[in-house]
C-alpha cells in the first residue's frame, strides 16, 4: 500500500537538464493519472492539498518544476528555459506523461495546467495530446489581444542583448487591488495564502521570469490560444477552464478565458467553464477553495471509469 507523499524525485530530460518532480499515489488502485503544470515564479511543491484531494479519489498526481522554477532552475538557471527554449518545458511535459503511463499503464491521463502552466498545458496538448482524456486550464490568460504586442516589446528587449534580465511581469497584476496589504493580493483573498506565497523562497520576487523566458512563453500563448493553435487539439478532447471573476490574467470578469472558450467551441469541443465570483487568481487557493476542488473532481469523474 502507498501513500502520498509529494518527495521529490529527478529525470533527465533531453539536453540533460536534471528535471524535478513530484509525485502524490492514492492508496487504493489508480484510476487515472493527473499531471500539474505550475505557474510562474511558484513551483510543484505549492500544489500538495490540491493533490491530496485527487489521491483522495483514486487518481495519481504528477507534478514537476517547470525549467527556470524551483530545484530544476539549478540546471537551467532562474528564470531560463536552457538551450531548447520553450520547446524544452514541452519536451519536459511530455517526458513526465510518459514516465506516469510507464508506472500506470492503461489509466486515463489528465493534464492540469495552471496560468503560466495553463499556456505550457494546452500547447503541450495541442503538440502532442492524442492520449489526454481531458485538459484542464485554471486561472488561464485565454485571448489576449494586447498580448503580440507586449511579445514585440520584449523580444525587442531581448536583441537588445537583455534575454537573461529579470522581469517585473507579475507587479502590474495588483494594480487592481491597490492601496493593497502585499504586493500580491491578487493572487487570492484568503491572507494567509497570500503570506505564504510571500515566504517561500522558491515563489515570488525570489524567482523572476527573464525577458527572455516572458517573450517566449507569452508567444507561447499568442499561438496556443488561436483558432490555428486550437485546430491542432485532439478531436473530442473535454476541456474544463476555472477562473476568478476579479483575476487580472483572464481580463475583466474572465473575459479572455470566455474568448478562448469560444475558441475551443468553435472547434467542437466540449468545454466546460468555471467563473467565481470575486475570487481572483489561484482558486485552488481561494477562500471558495472546496467549491474549485468539487468542480474539478466532479468533471473529472465524469469522463473516468467507474
Amino acid at each position: 500500500m502507498t501513500t502520498p507523499s509529494g518527495e521529490p524525485h529527478v529525470f533527465q530530460s533531453v539536453d540533460g537538464v536534471r528535471v524535478t518532480y513530484r509525485r502524490w499515489l492514492p492508496e487504493e488502485d489508480v484510476r487515472a493519472t493527473v499531471q500539474i503544470v505550475h505557474g510562474a515564479s511558484e513551483h510543484s511543491g505549492r500544489y500538495g492539498r490540491l493533490a491530496a484531494a485527487l489521491t483522495e479519489q483514486g487518481l495519481a498526481v504528477y507534478a514537476m518544476d517547470l525549467r527556470g522554477h524551483g530545484r530544476t532552475a539549478e540546471g537551467t538557471g532562474t528564470g531560463r528555459f536552457g538551450d531548447p527554449g520553450v520547446e524544452g518545458a514541452l519536451h519536459d511535459v511530455r517526458a513526465l506523461q510518459l514516465l506516469a503511463a510507464e508506472q500506470y499503464p492503461g489509466v486515463p491521463r489528465i493534464l492540469l495546467g495552471h496560468s503560466m502552466g495553463s499556456i505550457i498545458a494546452l500547447a503541450a496538448a495541442e503538440a502532442d495530446g492524442a492520449d489526454l482524456t481531458g485538459l484542464a486550464l485554471s486561472g488561464p490568460l485565454g485571448v489576449n489581444p494586447d498580448l503580440a504586442g507586449m511579445v514585440a516589446q520584449l523580444d525587442g528587449a531581448v536583441a537588445a542583448g537583455m534575454a537573461d534580465q529579470p522581469l517585473d511581469a507579475l507587479g502590474p497584476f495588483n494594480a487592481a487591488f491597490e492601496p493593497a496589504r502585499t504586493p500580491y493580493d491578487w493572487l487570492s483573498r484568503d491572507e494567509a495564502e497570500v503570506d505564504a506565497y510571500l515566504a517561500d523562497p522558491l515563489s515570488g520576487d525570489d524567482m523572476p521570469l527573464t525577458y527572455g523566458y516572458a517573450a517566449a512563453v507569452f508567444g507561447l500563448n499568442v499561438r496556443a490560444a488561436s483558432p490555428e493553435g486550437v485546430a491542432e487539439l485532439p478531436d473530442g478532447l473535454p476541456v474544463l477552464l476555472l477562473s476568478g471573476q476579479r483575476d487580472p490574467v483572464g481580463g475583466v470578469d474572465a473575459g479572455q478565458v470566455t474568448a478562448l472558450a469560444g475558441l475551443l467551441r468553435d472547434r467542437g469541443l466540449q468545454v466546460e467553464q468555471h467563473v467565481y465570483p470575486e475570487a481572483r487568481h489561484e482558486v485552488f487557493n481561494e477562500t471558495n477553495r472546496d467549491e474549485v476542488v468539487a468542480d474539478l473532481l466532479a468533471w473529472a469523474a465524469q469522463r473516468l471509469p467507474r
